[in-house]
């Protein structure tokens, strides 16, 4: 189900964009195309909540634990979230003990989404007052573990006792919510928060008085970690082309659906790369002896043959085991000793960015690029400033979208925008990728207030 729901929204959200890039696109068909990209990726995050339910629920989840910034983290979820709790005429505060870590091991998507919907959930159901997000860690018994707590407490509608029982059930809205109105979504945010946590071998409670406001507590077992461990972020630059004096590197994409097998070529193509393409795995072993290329996009899932068994078949002819193989598809954690054992070097779960096709590539084949903008990486002297004059030059559609994105937190979400702001505008594109590469989300909303005298939020977005 996920390669079904995925492989379709990969293809809308993918060619919107390049549509997007046009330099004869009018005024209109740019909003149009605003809509649909802005219509996909709400439905994305949709389909990604149920189908983390779905599989969490199936015991098909697992944790991808990394050293993380964890205070970088808090920070950039805090920032984003200010925006919200301001448009109620809330305060957000946060309160840190001493002893709380920096750098530890965790899965940070899912602390990410932890802190996100705990906080969003505060916000939605409070009308009047504040939302308090407290961090402490106290030492475990073991070693270079700790066992940090996080509270968020809101002065809000409060749940009742009838109602707490029920709320961390699927799909659930219950009581006061729906009365209020307040009530919108999947209802699937505390659901996820409490598998997220109970997987990560933590624990959740909830105290709460109608009409006076709740507390959620989030308990979690971490390892520690140090600051030399973190890595910095990926380069997420729109690429232009492969930079000159490199040879020419030949690329087989063997998809069975025509619209990402198309989408896939023409990204490869545009960057100035030799693209052939198979309709399945039967034929892209049959193209492989006379096209003999240096890499292999396959996907997963496709008829007559598949990936895995092309990918075997693959490596055992002429030239086979010195191609790099990639595959494309909803790849579960469960599934990944399979591919690695067919003989794949690496994989993308879609919807891909372009970035990550780019950035695998070069990985395996050592390649340079051009990148849409030649603006000095983060940390350099020579970084430019954020001016609001120039971001309120920017159509509304466009604004609004770059506020919802940042507040989202969603990095492929922000990519997609700025590549949009870079078609129109590739100086300040630049700059704001240089904001954002360094996640210093907060200067560009402000930027945004200070040139709008508002931030402009999509219907529903949370």
């Amino acid at each position: 189900m996920s390669h079904e729901l995925r492989t379709p929204l990969n293809s809308i959200l993918g060619f919107s964009n390049l549509l997007r890039r046009g330099e004869d696109i009018s005024a209109a068909q740019r909003k149009d195309l605003d809509t649909i990209n802005r219509s996909g990726e709400h439905l994305l995050g949709l389909i990604n909540d149920v189908l983390d339910v779905a599989k969490i629920e199936a015991g098909r989840v697992t944790l991808e634990s990394a050293p993380c910034d964890l205070r970088a983290l808090v920070r950039v979820v805090v920032d984003m979230m200010q925006v919200r709790a301001a448009a109620k005429d809330l305060q957000l505060i946060v309160e840190e003990s001493g002893g709380f870590p920096r750098f530890i091991r965790v899965d940070a998507s899912k602390m990410r989404e932890i802190l996100i919907n705990l906080i969003i959930n505060a916000i939605k159901f409070t009308q009047r007052g504040s939302v308090v997000l407290r961090l402490a860690a106290a030492p475990e018994d073991a070693s270079n573990r700790v066992r940090l707590r996080l509270e968020v407490e809101d002065t809000g509608i409060g749940i009742a006792p009838e109602d707490q029982a029920g709320i961390f059930e699927a799909f659930s809205q219950v009581g006061a919510a729906l009365r209020k109105g307040t009530g919108h979504g999947t209802g699937l945010g505390l659901t996820i928060v409490k598998q997220y946590v109970e997987l990560m071998g933590g624990s959740i409670r909830l105290q709460s008085v109608l009409g006076q406001g709740s507390r959620f507590c989030v308990e979690l077992p971490v390892a520690l970690a140090t600051e030399s461990e973190v890595t910095p972020p990926r380069d997420e630059r729109r690429v232009i082309r492969i930079e000159a004096g490199q040879q020419e590197y030949r690329i087989l994409v063997v998809e069975d659906d025509m619209e990402s097998r198309q989408l896939l070529q023409r990204l490869l193509e545009d960057a100035g790369f030799a693209v052939r393409v198979a309709e399945n795995g039967a034929e892209g072993v049959a193209v492989f002896p006379s096209w003999m290329p240096h890499f292999i996009w396959m996907d997963r899932r496709m008829p007559e043959m598949d990936g895995l068994e092309a990918t075997g078949r693959i490596r055992k002819l002429e030239g086979g085991q010195e191609v790099v193989i990639a595959v494309t598809a909803s790849v579960l954690d469960s599934q990944l000793n399979d591919v690695l054992s067919a003989g794949m070097d690496d994989f993308l779960r879609k919807p891909y960015r372009p970035a990550e096709i780019f950035d695998c590539m070069a990985r395996h084949l050592g390649l340079r690029y051009v990148y849409a903008d030649d603006a000095p990486r983060p940390g350099t002297q020579d970084s430019l400033p954020l001016r609001p004059e120039a971001l309120a030059a920017l159509s509304e559609e466009l604004r609004g979208e770059l506020a919802n994105a940042l507040m989202s937190l969603d990095a492929d979400r922000i990519a997609r925008v700025i590549r949009g702001i870079s078609e129109v505008d590739p100086a300040l594109g630049a700059v704001v990728a240089q904001f954002a590469d360094r996640l210093a989300y907060t200067p560009i909303l402000r930027a945004l207030r200070a040139g709008t005298g508002k931030v402009e939020f999509a219907e529903g977005d949370s």
